[in-house]
């Protein structure tokens, strides 16, 4: 899996009052889905190595959600987190195909912010509450599959 950096510029991410951070706002395109995704590197990483590390966790983790097949596009968006700033988002659409025949797939689009996805899960287990992309995705397919059994 990998990607393919479309564009990226200069600009600011604020974090709070207090907290400001020059970064690089990226855009790629993950490989072999073609998905379009975006977050910002901060500049010094982004001069080290075009935020290699970052870039491609999130290319990892969009490519391994939409290999399982439950998920059949994602884009990204940019959402208002519950901060009240801009928070980058992969909208994923998950479908789900009624069996016997039914006419077309039921779907629904699942938002899962960028750090979310790119969580390392191994110091959020156990009673923590954290919900890894995987975890929302197949919640939502569970959620159209019982929708469209009545």
């Amino acid at each position: 899996m990998g990607y393919l950096l479309k564009n990226s510029y200069d600009t600011v991410q604020v974090y709070g009052a207090n907290f400001v951070q020059d970064v690089i706002y990226c855009t790629i395109q993950t490989t072999p889905h073609g998905a379009f995704v975006s977050r910002v590197v901060p500049t010094a990483e982004f001069q080290q190595d075009q935020g290699q590390g970052l870039l491609s966790s999130l290319a990892d983790s969009v490519e391994n959600i939409l290999g399982e097949g439950i998920a059949v596009a994602a884009a990204g968006v940019q959402t208002v987190g519950p901060d009240g700033f801009l928070a980058d988002s992969v909208r994923f659409t998950v479908a789900y195909t009624p069996p016997g025949g039914s006419p077309g797939d039921v779907t629904a689009d699942v938002d899962i912010p960028v750090t979310t996805l790119t969580a390392d899960e191994s110091l959020l287990g156990g009673s923590s509450g954290f919900v890894s992309g995987p975890e929302l995705i197949l919640d939502t397919y569970n959620k159209l599959k019982t929708m469209a059994s009545g």
